[in-house]
C-alpha cells in the first residue's frame, strides 16, 4: 500500500511506494511449483507478509497460503491478483482465546462441519474465502455486499433443515444420542449455487465502475500443465439495485453461480454453506433495520428466508441443554447456569424495562432487535450481585453478558427466534457493519 511522505530537502510531499519482500503463494504467479510449496509449508515466525507495510498475524498468514494453494482464485471475481486476502465467513471475535473456544465448540455443536473436519475451526478453510483487498474490505467492514444460496437452493435447506431437526427433537433420550444428524457434505449443504445480494450499490461500485468477473476459470493442479491466462473470458458488471448487471445490453443480472476451486486435490471439504448463510442473514437483517422501507422486494425476500434458515440452524430439541453442558468444562457450564437469569448491562439491553413476567431486553439492533427476549423469570430467575462493573471485551459484551446469550443459545426452552437472535449475539457481539457513506473525521 503507497503511502505520502514529506520530504523535507524539496520541501514537498511525495508518494511512496512500499518495498515487496516476495509475491504471494499464487500458483498462477510466478512458477506453479514453487508458489505451492511455499503456499502449504508452515508459515514462518515472521509477522511480516508480501509488503512491509501489511503486518498479518501468524494464522492469518496460514490461512491465507492454504486458500492460495486450494482456492486460487477470488471467489466473486476469479481473479488471481496478487493483493487476494483471505476473509472470514463468520468473524467471530478471535482475540479472546476463551470466547473463541467456546463458538467453535457452539458451532461444532450445530455441525455447520463436514464429518471428516470434527470440529468448526474459525480459522480453518471451512470458514474462508479469497478475495481481493478492496472487496473483502466492502465485505468485512461495510457489509455492502453478501452472498446468499439461490432461491431454489435455499428452500432446500430449509426443508433438510427442518427434517433433520424434527429427528434430532424426537429423541428419547438426548444424553444417548446427542450427535446433531445433519450432513453438510451431502446435497443441498454440498456446494450450492450463490447468488449476489447487493446492499449499498453507489458504495460497492460508485459512478458507474464496472467490475470483471472471470468465465471458465482454470486453475494449477501439481502435475498438470499450467493453464493459459487466455483461456479466461471477462465479463464486465456494474451494481444496479440489489443486483450486478451486465454493462452489455440487455443488462441481465449476474446469474448464480457455483463455488469452483481445487480443495478436492488438497482433502479439503468446500467452505460452510450453513456459515455463508449465518453471514448474509447479519448483513440482511442490520440493512433491514435501517432501511427496511426502501428495501427492493427482493432484498426483502431473501432477508426472510435467511432468517428462517438461521433460526433453524440454531434449532436446540428439549433436553440438550443437559448434553451441551456436559460437553463443556465444568466452569463454563457453572458460569452459564448461574447467569442464565442475570440481568444483562447496557451493551446487551439496548432498551429494557422490568415487568411482572421477567426482565425484558432488546437484542443488538444488528440481529433484528425490533423484537423482545425475555429472561427467565420467577424460580429459573437467579440473582447475582455484581460488585464492580466489568469491561466489555473487543466484541461489545462482558463476561457476564457473554455467558448470558450463550446459555440463552443452547436454551431448548427459549422461542426459536429469541434462540437464534442470542446465538448471533454470541457470534458477532455488539457488531455493526460501518456506514459506507458516512465519512470518519
Amino acid at each position: 500500500m503507497s503511502r505520502v511522505e514529506l520530504d523535507e530537502d524539496a520541501q514537498q510531499f511525495r508518494v511512496v511506494m512500499p518495498l515487496v519482500k516476495k509475491l504471494p503463494p499464487n500458483p498462477h504467479i510466478g512458477d506453479g511449483n514453487n508458489a505451492l510449496v511455499r503456499a502449504l509449508a508452515p508459515p514462518s515466525d515472521t509477522v511480516q507478509t508480501d509488503s512491509e507495510w501489511s503486518p498479518e498475524s501468524r494464522d492469518d498468514k496460514a490461512l491465507r497460503h492454504r486458500l492460495l494453494a486450494c482456492d486460487q482464485r477470488s471467489f466473486l471475481t476469479g481473479s488471481a491478483v496478487a493483493d487476494l486476502q483471505a476473509a472470514r465467513i463468520i468473524n467471530a471475535v478471535r482475540n479472546n482465546v476463551t470466547r473463541k473456544r467456546e463458538v467453535e465448540d457452539y458451532l461444532s455443536q450445530q455441525r455447520l462441519q463436514p464429518p471428516d473436519m470434527g470440529r468448526f475451526l474459525l480459522d480453518s478453510t471451512a470458514n474462508a474465502i479469497l478475495l481481493e483487498s478492496n472487496l473483502r474490505t466492502q465485505w468485512e467492514l461495510y457489509g455492502t455486499y453478501c452472498f446468499v444460496p439461490a432461491e431454489d437452493d435455499a428452500n432446500a435447506m430449509l426443508d433438510a433443515l427442518r427434517q433433520s431437526n424434527e429427528k434430532w427433537g424426537a429423541c428419547e433420550h438426548p444424553l444417548e444420542a446427542p450427535m446433531r444428524p445433519l450432513h453438510v457434505s451431502k446435497a443441498p449443504f454440498h456446494r450450492p449455487s450463490w447468488d449476489v445480494i447487493v446492499l449499498h450499490p453507489h458504495a460497492l461500485l460508485p459512478e458507474g465502475l464496472a467490475l470483471g468477473i472471470a468465465k471458465d476459470r482454470s486453475f494449477y493442479v501439481t502435475g498438470q500443465p499450467a493453464p493459459l491466462a487466455s483461456q479466461l473470458t471477462w465479463t464486465w458488471w456494474t451494481a444496479s439495485g440489489d443486483c450486478l448487471r451486465s454493462n452489455l445490453p440487455p443488462n441481465d443480472p449476474l446469474t448464480p453461480f457455483t463455488a469452483t476451486d481445487v480443495r478436492s486435490e488438497f482433502r479439503l471439504s468446500p467452505f460452510s454453506s450453513l456459515a455463508m448463510v449465518i453471514n448474509a442473514h447479519c448483513k440482511l437483517q442490520q440493512f433491514m433495520r435501517d432501511h427496511g422501507p426502501s428495501a427492493s422486494s427482493r432484498v426483502q425476500k431473501f432477508a426472510q428466508l435467511m432468517s428462517e434458515l438461521v433460526t433453524e440452524i440454531f434449532f436446540v430439541p428439549d433436553g440438550f441443554n443437559n448434553v451441551a453442558a456436559l460437553a463443556q468444562p465444568l466452569q463454563v457450564a457453572q458460569h452459564a447456569q448461574s447467569m442464565a437469569g442475570t440481568i444483562p448491562s447496557q451493551a446487551v439491553q439496548a432498551a429494557g424495562q422490568s415487568s411482572a413476567t421477567g426482565y425484558k431486553f432488546y437484542v443488538n439492533p444488528a440481529y433484528g432487535g425490533q423484537e423482545e427476549a425475555s429472561a427467565p423469570s420467577g424460580e429459573d430467575r437467579l440473582s447475582c450481585a455484581v460488585e464492580y462493573p466489568e469491561a466489555p471485551d473487543t466484541d461489545g459484551l462482558t463476561d457476564s453478558e457473554f455467558r448470558l446469550v450463550s446459555a440463552k443459545a443452547r436454551d431448548p426452552r427459549l422461542d426459536g427466534k429469541e434462540r437464534a437472535d442470542a446465538a448471533m449475539m454470541m457470534l458477532f457481539g455488539t457488531h455493526r457493519y460501518e456506514d459506507p457513506y458516512m465519512h470518519g473525521s
